[in-house]
C-alpha cells in the first residue's frame, strides 16, 4: 500500500472517529463537558457558575443546553445569595450570534426557559451591579452602568413557569418584586389554568401593586428580531400605580424589556402628572381622571387610542403615540374632545383647579394670581408634537360663554413649550394667537401674542346682563338681545336696558414675562395690550353714576335705565415690569366721556386708578368728581376724591347762605361740553392737563 493510500486511510479514520465522537457526544449530551464549561463560565463572568443534576448539551443541530439546576453566584458586597438560581433550564442559541458577540456585539439568546427561577439583580449607589458579568478586574462598560436591560443578553424568549424576581436598583430608585405562579396540566380546570404573577414595590416614586394573569405561558421577554413568530397569549393586568387604578385586558407577546401587547385599558387616578412623572412622560397637573380606550405597544412605540377621557369635568378623547426608543423620548398624535373645562387646566398653569382650596400662604397674603411653581424640569424630559381640536372650552362660569372650535398645535422641543396656530371662535368673533414657555433660561421666559376680532361682548360675557343668573345666560340669547338693544338705542326706544355694556370687541396683545409661576410671569409682564369696543350700547344709569350726576341718575331711575349708544371704548395699555399703565383709556357715549388714568401693579396686585367723567349735556344737580379705585385685585376699594366734591358742596352752602336756598343749586349745575373728533384715537383723546393729582397707592 502506497504512502498516499495509507495517509488517505488515516485521514478517513480520523474523520470517522471524529464523526463517531460527535455523534456519541450529541446522543449522550456531552456530559463530559459539564466541568470544563462550569470552569470556563466562572472565569468569564467572575462569579461561581454551577450546573447540577441532569446535563444535556447539543452543539450541532439546534444548539441548546438542558440542565436540572443552573446557579450563577453574586459577590458578597451586594448582600444577595445569588444572581440566578433556576431549575429545569433550557438555553438555546445560534453560533452566528455567539461569533458576533465575540466581535463586540450584544449577545443574543434564542430562548431561556425555566420551570422555577429565583433572580436577585442588584445595583448599588456607586453603580456597581451583580448583573455586570465579566472577569474579575475588568472595568464595566458605559452600557452596563446605564441600565439592567443593556447588560442582559437579548432574549428571543424568556419564559418562566414559577418563581420570583427581586430587582433592587439604587441608581434608578427601583425596588420591585415579581412573583410568578403557573397552573397547567390535565388535572387543572380551564378556568384555573394559565399563569398568575404579582408585581409589588416601587418604580422611582411610583408605588406599584399589580396582579397579572396570562394564558398557557407567561412571556416575560420576547425579542421580535430574535423570535419574530413568538406567540401572543391572553393577558389581564389589574391593580394600582400610586393612587391610580389600572385594568388591562388583552393579549401580549412580551411583558419586560421591549413589551409587545394590545388590549382594552381602564385607568383612573388623581392627576395625570403623578403617573407620567416617574415614567419620564411630561403630563400636566390635572384634577382626577378616568380614561377608557385601547393600549398597544410594539417596536418601542406605545399607542393610546382613548375613546373617553374624563378629566375633572372635561370630556376628551385622542390618539397618542409615545416613542420610547427615540432620543429624547417623543409624544405625537391628536387630542380631541367635546369639552375642555378651563378650571381643569388650573393646576397646569399654577392654580389649584377644580374645587380645591387655595394654599394657606396664598390666602394669608390675599393674592389672586396663581403662586404655585411650574414643573419646569418635566418640560425637558421629552419632546412632543400634538394637534388639538376641542369642540368647546368652558370657563366654568355662566358669566362667560364657552369658546368654540379650539384648535392649536402643542410642541415641546428641548425644553421649549409652544402653542402654535391657536384659534377659536365665540359670539360671532375669533381668537388667534400663540404662546411659548422656554424652560432653558433662568428664570423661564414666557411670551404670548393674541388677536381678538369681531367678538360680540354681550354674547361672550352674559354676566354683563342685568338679569344674568347662573345657568340662564347663554351666548345665543345674549347675542339676540344685543341686536335688539342696539336698534332701540339708535331709534331712542323706551325699553329698559338688559345689558350694561354691548358692542363688538377688538383686541391685540404682544407681551412677555419671566418667572417660575403665573404670578411671577405677570409680575414681570412687558408689552402692549390694546382693547377697543365699538358699535354697542352702555347703561345710562352706570354712565351717570360714574359722574355722580344725582339729578340725571334719579331721572333715569324713575323712568328706567335705557341704553345709550356707545361711540367707542378703548384701553391702550403698556406693561412695564408688571405695571400696567394706560397710554389711552376712554369710554365715550352720547352723554359723557370717561377717561381713566393710574396703574395696576401685577407685582404686588395693587390698584391705583382714577376715573374722570366729562359730561356732554347739562345737569341741574351734579356732584361730579373723580372716582378712585385703590386696594388690591382681591379687595378693590372704590371711592371719590373728596377735594373736588368738598369744593362744590362748600360753594353751594356758602352761596345758599348769602343769596338764598335757590342760589345753592348753582355750583352743582353742570353745563357740559361737546368734544370734537374721535376720543378713542390717540391724538383726539389726549385730555387737557389737570392740576389734580393721581391717587396714591394704599
Amino acid at each position: 500500500m502506497s504512502r498516499r493510500t495509507r495517509a488517505a486511510w488515516v485521514a478517513a479514520g480520523v474523520v470517522g472517529l471524529l464523526g463517531v465522537g460527535l455523534a456519541w457526544g450529541e446522543l449522550s449530551g456531552w456530559t463530559v463537558l459539564r466541568q470544563p464549561i462550569e470552569n470556563a463560565a466562572s472565569r468569564q463572568v467572575g462569579v461561581p457558575v454551577t450546573m447540577q443534576g441532569r446535563f444535556k448539551l447539543h452543539l450541532l443541530w439546534r444548539p441548546r443546553l438542558e440542565v436540572d439546576r443552573l446557579r450563577i453566584g453574586s459577590d458578597e458586597r451586594f448582600g444577595v445569595p445569588h444572581l440566578l438560581d433556576a431549575e429545569r433550564v433550557t438555553l438555546a442559541w445560534q453560533w452566528r450570534d455567539v461569533w458576533q458577540w465575540r466581535q463586540g456585539a450584544r449577545l443574543r439568546v434564542q430562548q431561556l426557559q425555566a420551570n422555577t427561577l429565583d433572580a436577585r439583580p442588584t445595583r448599588l449607589t456607586d453603580g456597581q451591579a451583580n448583573w455586570q458579568l465579566r472577569p474579575q478586574g475588568t472595568a464595566p462598560t458605559d452600557e452596563e452602568d446605564t441600565d439592567v436591560a443593556a447588560a442582559l443578553p437579548r432574549f428571543g424568549a424568556l419564559v418562566v413557569g414559577q418563581g420570583r424576581i427581586e430587582l433592587k436598583d439604587r441608581v434608578q430608585d427601583i425596588d420591585l418584586a415579581i412573583d410568578v405562579q403557573g397552573s397547567e396540566g390535565e388535572a387543572v380546570s380551564h378556568a384555573a389554568s394559565g399563569y398568575r404573577a404579582s408585581l409589588t414595590g416601587r418604580y422611582r416614586t411610583l408605588p406599584l401593586k399589580l396582579q397579572v394573569r396570562a394564558g398557557s405561558t407567561l412571556p416575560l421577554i420576547q425579542d421580535p428580531e430574535v423570535a419574530p413568530d413568538a406567540p401572543w397569549v391572553p393577558l389581564r393586568v389589574e391593580g394600582t400605580a400610586g393612587a391610580a387604578r389600572l385594568l388591562f385586558d388583552g393579549q401580549a407577546a412580551a411583558l419586560l424589556g421591549m413589551p409587545r401587547l394590545d388590549g382594552a385599558l381602564q385607568f383612573q387616578g388623581r392627576s395625570l402628572a403623578e403617573v407620567g412623572r416617574p415614567l419620564g412622560i411630561t403630563l400636566p397637573q390635572t384634577p382626577p381622571f378616568d380614561l377608557r380606550g385601547r393600549l398597544s405597544q410594539n417596536a418601542g412605540v406605545w399607542r393610546l387610542q382613548a375613546s373617553r377621557a374624563t378629566i375633572g369635568s372635561s370630556r376628551l378623547a385622542g390618539d397618542l403615540q409615545f416613542h420610547q426608543l427615540a432620543q429624547p423620548r417623543r409624544l405625537t398624535g391628536e387630542l380631541t374632545g367635546s369639552k375642555l373645562a378651563f378650571a381643569d387646566l388650573g393646576p397646569a398653569i399654577g392654580g389649584e383647579g377644580g374645587t380645591a382650596a387655595p394654599p394657606a400662604r396664598q390666602v394669608a397674603q390675599g393674592r389672586v394670581l396663581p403662586q404655585r411653581p411650574f414643573d419646569l424640569p418635566s418640560l425637558k424630559a421629552m419632546d412632543a408634537d400634538v394637534q388639538v381640536k376641542i369642540d368647546e372650552v368652558d370657563f366654568g362660569t355662566p358669566a362667560m360663554a364657552p369658546l368654540r372650535g379650539l384648535q392649536t398645535r402643542i410642541q415641546l422641543d428641548a425644553g421649549v413649550l409652544r402653542l402654535d396656530d391657536l384659534q377659536a371662535t365665540v359670539s360671532g368673533g375669533q381668537f388667534k394667537g400663540m404662546t411659548q414657555l422656554d424652560a432653558n433660561t433662568q428664570p423661564a421666559q414666557w411670551q404670548a401674542r393674541l388677536d381678538i376680532a369681531n367678538v360680540d361682548i354681550a354674547g361672550w360675557m352674559p354676566g354683563l346682563r342685568r338679569d344674568a343668573a347662573p345657568g340662564k345666560a347663554t351666548a345665543p340669547t345674549a347675542t339676540r338681545t344685543l341686536k335688539k338693544e342696539r336698534e332701540q338705542a339708535r331709534q331712542g326706544g323706551e325699553q329698559a336696558v338688559q345689558s350694561y355694556v354691548t358692542g363688538v370687541l377688538f383686541a391685540k396683545l404682544d407681551v412677555r414675562g419671566a418667572g417660575r409661576s403665573t404670578a411671577e410671569i405677570l409680575g414681570s409682564l412687558h408689552g402692549p395690550v390694546d382693547l377697543t369696543l365699538r358699535d354697542g350700547t352702555i347703561s345710562h344709569l352706570a354712565t351717570e353714576a360714574m359722574g355722580l350726576d344725582v339729578a340725571q341718575a334719579l331721572g333715569v331711575f324713575v323712568r328706567g335705565d335705557h341704553p345709550l349708544p356707545l361711540r367707542c371704548a378703548r384701553f391702550d395699555l403698556q406693561a412695564r415690569q408688571g405695571v400696567m399703565e394706560p397710554r389711552l383709556a376712554v369710554i365715550d357715549n352720547q352723554d359723557s366721556t370717561v377717561r381713566i388714568s393710574g396703574n395696576v401693579n401685577l407685582r404686588d396686585e395693587t390698584l391705583a386708578l382714577r376715573l374722570v367723567t366729562q359730561p356732554k349735556d347739562w345737569s341741574l344737580l351734579s356732584l361730579r368728581t373723580p372716582i378712585t379705585v385703590n386696594g388690591t385685585l382681591g379687595k378693590p376699594a372704590v371711592g371719590i376724591e373728596g377735594r373736588g366734591l368738598a369744593g362744590r358742596v362748600l360753594g353751594a352752602l356758602a352761596l345758599g347762605a348769602a343769596a338764598g336756598p335757590a342760589a345753592a343749586v348753582l355750583p352743582l349745575v353742570e353745563r357740559g361740553s361737546q368734544a370734537e373728533g374721535d376720543p378713542c384715537t390717540t391724538v383726539a383723546a389726549a385730555p387737557a392737563k389737570s392740576t389734580e393729582t393721581t391717587p396714591r397707592k394704599p
